[in-house]
């Protein structure tokens, strides 16, 4: 893992960068390089080399552009990433000075060995901290040799002038002690470091590698920085064979921490060196050109060695110098790789939340076919309700029939056969109307009402939830009831109630006109062609004792009244049977409108629940598809930055 809890913390806290940053961010750095030049650091140099090519300007031009190309990138994955200000400096300070940052535990010395690389005490020193705030150490020619001047910015942090020669090739950033009380002061330095092209480690020889020190030394290991070590106070030790021991133990550990073989450690005594200074610059009157130069007199040879190495740093035609020159172009590379490192987490991590979203969503409309099923489910019942009600119905019905198609019912018949069609309802279609059809009718309405108004507030019911999941589930989601339209909360409420049109069709005074003509045709199909006497017969066979005498009736009275007498069953069962079809086919016809009206339900609550949810699909998408844009612009800004940073590494590489 690249970054640790604390540092993304760090880098995606809540501070909101301003969004004109990336309109302005080339004008910002041409407006830091404009007041570098001004401070007298742009004519003569570029990156405080002494020497330096055509070749490595052009190329210092080059990994601009291309810094600015991920800086736009990186705004645009992550608008809230305050860190992307480090490398906006960064990038303004790549043609600047050279960057020496001085970290170190407060009491380790680092004043003093500041003050010994100046040739001056320009900072207070004490066993107490004194420095509270980031401070750049800068070149000035202006006054004497003696004079400073200090100027404090708006973000806190001090630049002060000073006429030291080691500062025109190279800007000092002195830096609170990494193991202070206030974690304001902790957090400056620790955020500093990525901008720092060499950092100097300052270790106390009486305390070395100390808690503090360890974990800052694991921070600086993030940030890939290459670190020197200064054991300051070598001098306490009181054999060579102590220091050893002590240079030993600090390169081993170091070694660990950092991942690397290659550790460069200077054990000096300071304060010896900078009263060495001190006394040759007095007895000198102020010539401060041989500063640099120990010799063995000052007992201090070690702290030239380290100031050597800290000027060979400085020449591009050195080794050393090489070295520093990838150094500070690699500077912003690792700052970008960081925050690149960062972004593509930070987008994959988006990616995952949109696609979960999108998927969220999907699930949400799928889930519809779920309550269809629920619905088709507790829909049986009431199905099951209408159609018991018309086969009840059906039942009396067919029992009427059965008791009124009787030739015992003596007055029944003549009335069918000899008043026809001008006497006026027979009691029998009162009957059927009044106690049969009408309540059946009426009953099955209400049924039928009940019905629709179930699968209405059902579709109401479960389009509120529906709708309130979305809101809770994205509640940053702006999406007021406003902006859906009218008509897609009456889609919860439409319904043709086809299944009440069937029964409202279905008119009680016209099944009773047909039930009486049935009746009538069936005495009239049988009794109609015997004439009086043979209706006399066979009104006989209806009340005599035995079916001799019945037959001897018959024979007397008709000759066809036998055969007509024969057919009545069957007229009657054709009766019955006529009913009971008139009653499977409203049964079925009743059933396919109640299934309609259930259709007709889950269709609207589909309908509903995608338009609702459309929005959010769009939203999800959207955001899926600018996503997968930043991700390919991370990926071939990230591929531009490793091949310059291989073109870095190969830089001097003939």
């Amino acid at each position: 893992m690249l970054f640790g809890d604390d540092v993304l913390r760090k880098l995606f806290n809540n501070a909101y960068m301003n969004k004109r940053m990336q309109d302005e961010v080339e004008s910002s750095i041409k407006l830091k390089l404009l007041n570098a030049d001004n401070d007298g650091y742009g004519e003569k140099r570029v990156a405080g080399f002494i020497k330096l090519e055509d070749r490595e300007k052009q190329f210092i031009e080059t990994e601009r552009t291309v810094l600015l190309k991920a800086i736009n990138v990186i705004q645009k994955a992550a608008p809230l990433m305050e860190e992307v200000s480090l490398l906006i400096e960064a990038v303004s300070q790549i043609d600047q000075p050279f960057l020496l940052v001085i970290v170190g535990e407060f009491n380790s010395g680092k004043s003093t060995v500041i003050n010994a690389l100046l040739g001056r005490r320009y900072l207070k020193e004490g066993v107490v901290p004194t420095t509270n705030e980031i401070t750049f150490l800068r070149y000035s020619e202006s006054g004497s040799g003696h004079e400073q001047r200090c100027e404090r910015h708006p973000d806190g942090q001090y630049t002060c002038y000073l006429p030291a020669r080691i500062l025109k090739e190279m800007v000092v950033v002195d830096t609170p002690g990494t193991n202070v009380i206030l974690q304001r002061q902790q957090r400056l330095t620790e955020e500093f470091v990525p901008r720092a092209d060499l950092v100097l480690f300052v270790i106390s020889a009486d305390r070395p590698l100390t808690e503090s020190e360890v974990g800052f030394l694991r921070y600086t290991q993030q940030w890939r920085k290459k670190v020197v070590f200064v054991l300051n106070k070598a001098d306490l030790y009181q054999t060579a064979q102590e220091l050893e021991e002590a240079i030993s133990f600090i390169k081993e550990n170091t070694r660990k921490l950092l991942s690397t073989e290659d550790v460069t450690l200077y054990p000096v005594s300071a304060r010896s060196a900078l009263e060495a200074k001190l006394s040759s610059s007095f007895e000198t009157e102020n010539n401060c050109s041989d500063l640099s130069v120990f010799d063995s007199q000052w007992g201090s040879r070690s702290f030239y060695e380290f100031e050597n190495y800290l000027y060979s740093f400085l020449d591009g035609s050195t080794n050393a110098g090489m070295e520093r020159m990838k150094l500070k172009l690699g500077t912003p590379i690792g700052i970008v790789e960081r925050l690149l490192s960062a972004c593509d987490r930070l987008v994959r991590e988006d990616c995952r939340v949109a696609k979960q979203d999108l998927a969220s969503v999907n699930n949400r409309v799928a889930s519809v076919k779920e309550y269809a099923s629920k619905m088709e489910s507790e829909s049986l019942s009431w199905r099951k309700k209408a159609l018991s009600l018309i086969e009840t119905t059906k039942s009396r019905a067919l029992e009427l029939i059965e008791a009124t198609l009787q030739l015992s019912n003596l007055d029944l018949v003549a009335s069918y056969v000899f008043k026809a069609e001008k006497s006026g309802t027979m009691p029998a279609t009162t009957r059927f109307q009044n106690n049969l059809i009408g309540p059946a009718l009426s009953d099955a309405q209400k049924l039928l009402t009940e019905y629709v108004t179930w699968l209405q507030s059902s579709n109401a019911q479960e389009g509120s939830l529906y709708k309130d999941s979305f809101e809770k589930e994205w509640p940053s989601y702006v999406y007021p009831n406003t902006q859906v339209h009218f008509e897609t909360y009456e889609l919860l409420k439409k319904l043709d109630r086809i299944s009440l049109s069937v029964i409202e069709n279905f008119g009680a005074g016209a099944a009773s006109k047909l039930f009486e003509q049935e009746i009538r045709e069936v005495f009239l199909g049988t009794f109609g062609g015997l004439g009086a006497a043979g209706l006399s017969a066979s009104l006989l066979t209806s009340v005599l004792p035995t079916t001799l005498e019945d037959l001897l009736a018959l024979g007397l009275c008709s000759a066809g009244g036998l055969l007509a007498i024969s057919n009545f069953p069957a007229r009657r069962q054709g009766m019955i049977d006529k009913v009971r079809r008139a009653a499977d086919a409203l049964a079925s016809e009743l059933d396919e409108a109640m299934q309609k009206d259930l259709l007709e339900a889950i269709n609207n609550m589909e309908s509903f629940v995608k338009i609702i949810a459309q929005p959010y699909q769009d939203d999800a998408q959207h955001r899926l598809d600018k996503l997968s844009e930043i991700q390919q612009e991370l990926l071939g800004v990230d591929k531009e930055i490793q091949k310059l940073n291989s073109e870095i590494q190969n830089l001097h590489v003939s």
